[in-house]
């Protein structure tokens, strides 16, 4: 069961990344091994939600800005309230407003965390920024 749920996550993500974000470096193109960063909101978002993506947005593109040209960390915004994301919103067991950090290796999602810490840390940007970056750190190694 655990196989099947990566598989349609990996397939999800990468039939995502490739519809949404032509810009961004796609599932062909991107280095079997990365960590994909995915901030999943509500269509309508309150001002700590926002708050919330932009700092791990800001979190993960300033941090790890070599590793992004080099198709190694990815960072997207995911509306889990939308139908089409719904394969993600299943595969994540996203529910709310979550920052979800994978990684992936050989091109499979092999492991993944929900950073629920993130609530806690909103009035305090350092430690936000720091406990993201710490995580996406983690799974390059």
């Amino acid at each position: 069961m655990k196989r099947v749920v990566t598989a349609v996550v990996a397939l999800g993500v990468a039939a995502l990344f490739a519809s949404m974000f032509p810009q961004v470096v796609l599932a062909a193109d991107a280095a079997a091994d990365r960590v994909v960063a995915m901030y999943f909101h509500r269509t309508k978002r309150c001002p700590t939600c926002l708050k919330m993506g932009s700092y791990s947005e800001e979190a993960v593109k300033n941090g790890f800005a070599r590793q992004i040209n080099d198709g190694k960390v990815a960072f997207h915004y995911i509306d889990f309230q939308d139908e089409k994301n719904a394969a993600l919103t299943k595969g994540y067991k996203v529910g709310g407003p979550a920052l979800i950090v994978t990684h992936i290796v050989g091109g499979k999602v092999v492991e993944y965390k929900n950073l629920t810490e993130i609530w806690a840390k909103v009035r305090d940007k350092a430690a936000f920024t720091e406990y993201v970056r710490s995580n996406v750190q983690e799974y390059l190694k």
